[in-house]
Formats: structure tokens, sequence, C-alpha cells
């Protein structure tokens, strides 16, 4: 059974800044729970609101892994909250983030896209787990160590077959063996 991540994520854009977000959170009457600043490397700058009744709570995440700001938004009453939010703050649809993949031009924009894809789409999704299978197979191993780093993020069930096959197939010897190293950490995952 695959369990499924609650909530909405919000894939903000690029020229959406922490200061606005922060407007937003004050002008909303949200109250900041807790702020974790990361390393600006591997962890991410996390900041943990609430809005006044504390039925909602809203993550904002400046994630270093994928080059992307986004909300994660959760609770009993998310109605009204999604709708201000994304009256707000434009954020990518998941079918622009998927148009991203497919208009890609180059690799800087193709791994953007795929990086996005990962924390845009939390559950399993056919149409991006269809993008992820056809950018394994990109001519770029810049592109495909990109494409098994998306993957990951997420490490969705669906999607083990899939690297295993990459594990033993890629022409790139560094990449079969990030992606056997994500796999050995998942079985270790699972069987504690």
């Amino acid at each position: 059974m695959v369990k499924k991540i609650d909530g909405e994520f919000f894939v903000l854009e690029e020229d959406i800044s922490y200061q606005e977000f922060v407007h937003l959170a004050q002008e909303q009457g949200w109250v900041k729970q807790l702020t974790h600043h990361g390393d600006g490397k591997k962890e991410a700058f996390q900041e943990i609101w609430t809005t006044h009744d504390r039925k909602n709570v809203i993550n904002y995440v400046d994630d270093p892994l994928t080059f992307t700001r986004f909300l994660w938004i959760r609770g009993s009453n998310l109605h009204p909250l999604l709708f201000e939010v994304s009256r707000r703050l434009p954020a990518y649809e998941p079918d622009d983030l998927l148009q991203m993949a497919i208009d890609a031009q180059n690799e800087q924009e193709a791994i953007g896209a795929l990086l996005k894809i990962a924390v845009g789409f939390p559950d399993f999704d056919d149409s991006a787990f269809n993008i992820f299978r056809v950018y394994l197979t990109h001519p770029s191993p810049i592109v495909r160590k990109a494409t098994v780093q998306a993957i990951a993020y997420r490490l969705w069930d669906e999607s083990i077959n899939l690297l295993e096959q990459v594990s033993k197939s890629d022409p790139e010897k560094d990449i079969r063996e990030f992606v056997q190293l994500i796999l050995e950490h998942r079985n270790i995952d699972k069987n504690n």
C-alpha cells in the first residue's frame, strides 16, 4: 500500500521572494512556530507557520537540493487558505511543471523542470513518472543523473523497478552506482 502525503504543495515561481511569503503570512495573521536555517547545501531553510486558529500548517521551504522554493500546506480548513495563497503567491500548476519538462531546450531547463516535478508531485502520478522514464534515456549523463535525483526525492514505490533497470543499464558507471546507493538506502530504511 502506497502512503499518500497529506496536504498541498505549491512550487513557487522563481521571482517570488521569501519576503513576499512573510508579508502574506503576516497579513493573514499566521503565527511563526519554528525556523530551521538549514545549511544551504543539503538541508533546506524551512519555516513552519500556523493559521491563528492552529487548524492549518504552512511550511515555507527553500530547498537547495531541488533549487526550489515551495509551500506545503495541510490542515482541517484548507479551502480558504489555499484560495488565498494561490491568489497572492504565483505558483506552478502541475500541468505547467510537466510542460516545462516537455518544452526544455537545454540541460539547465530540463534539470530545473525535473527537480520542480519532484517537489510538485509528492504522490505517484503517471504523467510525472512518464517524464522521468523518458528523461532517463536522455543523451546527457548530467540530465540522466538529475532525473535519478528527482526520482529519489520522493522515491515512489512505482519507480523502484525503473531505478533497478537504470542501475544495470545506464552507460555511465557513476549513475549506476548512484542508483545502487539509493536502492540500498531504501532497503535499509524499509527494513528498519
